[in-house]
Order: C-alpha cells, then structure tokens, then sequence
C-alpha cells in the first residue's frame, strides 16, 4: 500500500479521533474549560496552571496535590494541540513576561486558546497498578472570553425580546448616559426606508462604543460579545446591527412581526438572526458539548470596587454563562457521546489582595453570588468547589500595629513598581446593600506581579488545592 495515502489529512484526523475515543473511553482524558469574564484572571490562571504541573517534580509548592505528595507524579510535558484551528495558549510569551527583570502581566487573550498536557504518573491502586508501570492522563485546557458566552442565552431570544432586555438595562443611570450618542443616531434613522448598509454600520459602531464605555465603567453583561472582541468578525456586515431603543416610546411601539422587505428594520432582523444562526449557535455546538470540568473565575473583589449596580451586573452574568453549559454525572457512554461537567471550580480570583484573614469572607461572598445557581448545578449531581486563589501571588502578608492593636497587612508593589504596604480593608460576607456605596467605598489594591529571581515556579494561593480537586481521581 502507498505510505502516502496513510498520511493523508483524512486518514490521520480519523486516528486521532479513535485515540482520543479510545483515551476517554478508559478515563484517560480530561477536557477542562476555563472560563471567566473580562478581568476576572483567565491568562495569569492557566499560565499558572500549565506551570504548577510542569515545575511539580522541582519548585512547585503544591503540598496538597495528592499525586505531587505521594510522589507518584513520573512528569509533564506539553503536547501537541488537538484542535489545529485554535490559538496556541501563549504560555512561553506569559513567561517571558513574568520573568523579566521587571515582570509585566502577560496579555489578556483576545480569542479561543488551547493547550494540551500529557502527565505521566504511578497508578495507586486498581488491576492496572499490576499491569502498567506507568499511566499517562491528557488534559486539554480551553481557554474562552466570557465576552462570547454572554451569546448563548441569545439563542432563546427574538429580535423583539433582545429590545426589551437592552432597554431594560437602560434602566441604570449610568448605562443610560454612556447609550446617549448611540440612541440619539438612532432617533434619525428612516427604519422603514429602503436599507442603508452604511448608516447601519455607523449606528453599529456607536453601539459597540458603548458597549466598550460599559466595560470600562465595570458593567459586565454586554451583548453582543462580539462587538466587544470581534475576532474573525471584526469589520464584517455580520455584526452591523444593534437593538432600537427608543427615548421616545410611542416611536418604540413598532410591529416588528410585519416589515417592509429590504428595508433598515428587515436588514437588523435578519441580520441578528444570522449572528444567532452563523456565530453563537456553531460556536455553541462546536465547543461547549465537550468538556468534562470547568473552571470559573470571579473578581469580585473588582465588582466590590465598582459599586452595587456593577456587582449586581457581575452576579446577573455569572447566571447567564451558568445556564450555557450541560452539567450533570459523565457515565461512559456521556463521556463518549455527550460529555457532561461533573466537577465545577467556582474561584473567587485575586486572594492575594486581601489579608489571608479576609479570605474566608472572600469564598462566602461568592458563594452567596452564586447560592441560587448553585443549588441547580448540586441537584443535577455535579461535585462543586467554592475556593478563593491567587493564580500569582504578587503580595506578601505581614503584621503591623495601629492605635496599639495588631492588624495583618499586605506588601507589594502599584502599578507604577513603588513598594506599598497597607491593610486593603475588609470583605462583606455578601452583598452590602445599594445605600452603602453611598457612604463608603471599595478600594482594593491592584498590584505588580511579583519578581521572581532565579525560580521559574510562579507563586500562587491554592493553586495546588485547586489541581486535586480536578485532577485527583483520574490519577489515582
């Protein structure tokens, strides 16, 4: 047979299917997706991740990894991606700029990322013990801008209900305000007229300058999240439609079910249907019926310092990006055939900026951000943890008096690479009620990341915690 038709594309992509079928099938693999809105700590969490696991077996500082403590962990090593149409996870990049003599974050990432392990390691228990002198787990870590997966509840919506839920967000003072330029455009816009591409696209770009001016202002449900990282879409006609929202209301009571083909209101339709149909919905299939574990990052320390209304937000959103997945158990044939998470990390991100006597209170505000959520996820049968980390850690905690008494405080550097040492202040238990804002606010500190010297393994909080909980049982 000709050598060359075995390595035809084909042919190899159908290998590499059956060996990832016959990988999961046995147990052996993991597909982990990490997901988190805008700032909530994706890029420093994987680059933290990817590092802990390669640095195990020399630096790493993961006492509570069963697999590192039992020494049973053989070694790490990155492979090659599975899905060839993804950005490389820039880990290499991540770590240049977490090393160099003065150490930068790295970049934020602006699309879909993606990385492979494989970790090879000593059974402990079970036949295979007996039969295998060693066994090897793939994990691939998907890395998602919670930007996009505000999308998918867009799916259960018409064009008529997304009009009602922007408005509905008008209702915010603030919100209001930033929309103005964008609702006076439309206010001139002839809708029944025959179709105007570019003044489409105009009032489109206003409407995605609002949006930016919200994320700015610490809003995070923002649709649609392609407007605010358009990727592969960035100046497509695919995204030149906006909701109408009107000031004036008896201009807003329009019959959209009956419009004039052709014309500016048929072109929005239909092309918020396309986005629904082309965009969200193969996004939705392609990616999110494949994981088994998830990860979700919450800065909710940054919610805390925006206000009530940009707390409320956050909390509105995290349900949204909740209601996207499948959860519940993975038996054999779900892992095969229709992959379920069936272990959540819910990570309050950023426990570096508070003392470690505030980190307690950190977890049960998340935990009360989350309590309704929660409780869905736990009756569908899906283990979940609740846990505060530092990805990085970028500060160092100590003691020091004030008015005679002992209090715990944080050392670090700004963002100008000034050393400061201050007590951040303490974290609610929940959500403070909207009068608080009026009288006091939020103020937590944003730091530098750390220098690292001559070690290459990245200090973190509960990093190690974090890796049993997902990782444990498919490498015992």
């Amino acid at each position: 047979m000709d050598s060359s038709i075995l390595q035809h594309r084909n042919i190899q992509r159908t290998k590499q299917k059956l060996k990832m079928t016959a990988s999961r099938l046995v147990d052996h693999h993991v597909n982990l997706a990490v997901t988190g809105l805008s700032g909530s700590g994706k890029t420093a969490f994987i680059t933290s991740l990817v590092n802990q696991l390669l640095e195990a077996n020399e630096e790493a500082n993961l006492p509570f990894f069963n697999v590192v403590r039992e020494a049973r962990l053989v070694g790490v090593k990155r492979d090659v991606q599975p899905n060839l149409t993804f950005r490389r996870f820039a880990y290499e990049d991540a770590m240049i700029s977490l090393t160099n003599l003065e150490p930068v974050w790295p970049l934020s990432t602006k699309g879909i990322s993606q990385v492979r392990l494989k970790v090879k390691y000593k059974k402990s228990s079970g036949v295979s013990k007996y039969l295998t002198k060693d066994a090897t787990l793939t994990l691939d870590i998907t890395d998602y801008p919670g930007e996009w997966l505000l999308d998918l509840p867009l799916l259960d919506m018409s064009y008529e209900q997304w009009i009602e839920h922007c408005s509905s967000e008008l209702e915010d003072p603030l919100r209001a305000k930033l929309a103005k330029p964008f609702i006076d455009a439309i206010s001139k816009l002839k809708l029944e007229e025959s179709g105007d591409e570019l003044a489409l696209k105009n009032i489109a770009d206003l409407y995605a300058q609002y949006l930016a001016s919200c994320q700015e202002n610490g809003f995070q449900l923002l649709q649609p999240g392609r407007f605010i990282l358009p990727g592969e879409l960035n100046g497509a006609p695919a995204l030149h439609f906006f909701p109408l929202i009107f000031t004036d209301n008896s201009e807003s009571k329009l019959n959209l079910k009956h419009v004039q083909k052709g014309s500016n209101i048929d072109l929005l339709i239909s092309r918020f249907e396309h986005y629904k149909a082309r965009v969200v919905q193969p996004f939705f299939q392609e990616h999110f019926r494949k994981f088994d574990r998830q990860v979700i990052l919450v800065d909710c320390l940054s919610a805390l310092n925006n206000g009530y209304n940009c707390y409320q937000d956050l909390q509105k959103a995290i349900d949204w990006i909740l209601g996207s997945f499948q959860y519940g158990s993975s038996s054999i044939l779900n892992r095969l055939f229709q992959p379920k998470i069936d272990k959540l990390v819910f990570a309050a991100s950023k426990a570096d900026h508070i003392t470690p006597d505030q980190q307690r209170n950190l977890v049960k505000l998340l935990e009360s951000m989350l309590r309704n959520a929660r409780k869905k996820i736990q009756f569908k049968g899906v283990q979940t943890e609740s846990t505060a980390i530092a990805s990085i850690r970028a500060s160092k905690s100590g003691s020091s008096e004030l008015d005679g008494a002992n209090i715990q405080v944080l050392q670090g550097q700004d963002e100008n690479g000034n050393t400061i040492t201050l007590f951040p202040g303490e974290v609610p238990q929940c959500c403070p009620p909207p009068n608080f804002w009026t009288s006091q606010k939020f103020e937590f500190p944003k730091f530098s990341p750390p220098k690292l010297g001559a070690s290459y393994s990245l200090p973190h909080i509960r990093m190690d915690q974090v890796l049993d909980f997902l990782l444990a049982d498919k490498l015992a």
